[in-house]
């Protein structure tokens, strides 16, 4: 007999439905037993509790309710397959370990085989072996099971992107906040978009399909990485994107005062590149959604080292700006959003800002 539960859950705008489904799962807030519900233009989102008010505040909750859901039978997670909850990410049908080195060499083997037992699309299962190394942001895997291969076909927010996990860099946590972003670019008007450091287009190719009056320029170092762009790019069916492969130093002339939106997802070093990312804004100024990564104090709780990561990544973009602004007429420096986007490593965060900039006429 079907069983059903009154359920305290968020209500959301369709748009934002994805975004607020993983950070609520990110949190571990997600009732997963429940079936998500619609109805024309919200989704219901079921909570395993109460939220408190500064989780109402992180996630960005737009209304609260109590709404009846189908509670459904309980799979099987890997925990009480293997004796413990092990780290790893899915990138299309691959399964990646991403904390290898508390575990042996016959668990890992144990963890490669319960994630193919459980999730009947897992047909690779690997573990990284190296960090993201040089210009072209590759690491190394090892394949632990399944078939001989690191290419793969990745679904998400509606998109399809091909891509090599030796080849290039991928970070399928990242979804949301692709999302996020291409939920910002208006379906009403048209903008010039530069993609600094696309890769295989995760961020090009989403805002590209959403708005199709736009123009997206997709560049990166990487050859491989703008092969794939150029593949997914026809598998996706979107004509308003330009795959250039180069280095953004060297090339960053040909845009001169071109983009409406630039998108700089190089968290590690992405201040270093806003002298041509100004260049390239037009001469009104546009939009810059920057990511940083920054570290916070051990000893405080999570909030505060959220927070303290937060300040830092607004005080860096911010000097900068004022360090080169003059060069680029820059008349003022507006933040509209800043956000973790996700944990980086122990006591680190990404930050996510969105930035506005006006210029002054020269």
């Amino acid at each position: 007999m079907e069983k059903r539960e009154n359920l305290q859950c968020i209500k959301v705008k369709k748009r934002r439905g994805e975004e607020i489904r993983r950070a609520l799962k990110e949190l571990e807030l997600l009732r997963t037993d429940a079936k998500i519900t619609s109805d024309e233009d919200f989704i219901y989102l079921p909570l395993i509790r109460a939220l408190k008010e500064e989780e109402k505040g992180e996630i960005g909750v737009e209304e609260l309710l109590t709404r009846e859901f189908k509670v459904l039978e309980q799979r099987k997670k890997i925990e009480d397959v293997v004796g413990f909850k092990p780290s790893y990410e899915i990138v299309g049908d691959i399964a990646v370990l991403t904390d290898v080195d508390s575990i042996n060499e016959r668990t890992e083997q144990l963890v490669a085989h319960a994630l193919m037992s459980l999730h009947k699309n897992i047909k690779v299962v690997a573990k990284r072996i190296s960090p993201v190394e040089g210009v072209f942001r590759k690491r190394k895997v090892e394949i632990i099971a399944g078939e001989n291969r690191t290419e793969t076909m990745h679904k998400e927010n509606g998109c399809k992107y091909k891509l090599d996990l030796e080849k290039v860099y991928f970070n399928p946590r990242l979804a949301s906040e692709r999302n996020r972003v291409a939920s910002q670019v208006e379906r009403s008007e048209k903008e010039e978009i530069i993609d600094m450091f696309a890769g295989v287009g995760s961020f090009s190719i989403q805002i590209a399909k959403r708005v199709p009056q736009s123009h997206v320029t997709a560049i990166d170092i990487n050859p491989d990485a703008v092969r794939y762009l150029q593949e997914n790019i026809k598998l996706n069916g979107v004509r308003n994107i330009e795959a250039i492969e180069g280095d953004i130093r060297e090339i960053y002339v040909k845009f001169r005062n071109r983009a409406d939106r630039i998108i700089m997802n190089l968290p590690k070093s992405a201040y270093l590149f806003l002298r041509e990312a100004l260049s390239m804004l037009n001469p009104k100024g546009g939009i810059i959604h920057f990511y940083d990564v920054e570290s916070s104090y051990v000893g405080v709780g999570k909030k505060k080292l959220i927070g303290v990561a937060i300040n830092k990544a607004r005080e860096k973009l911010t000097a900068k700006i004022k360090e080169v602004g003059e060069d680029f007429h820059v008349q003022s420096l507006e933040i509209l959003e800043v956000r973790k986007v996700k944990p980086y490593a122990p006591y680190a965060y990404i930050i996510g800002i969105d930035a506005s900039i006006m210029k002054y006429e020269s």
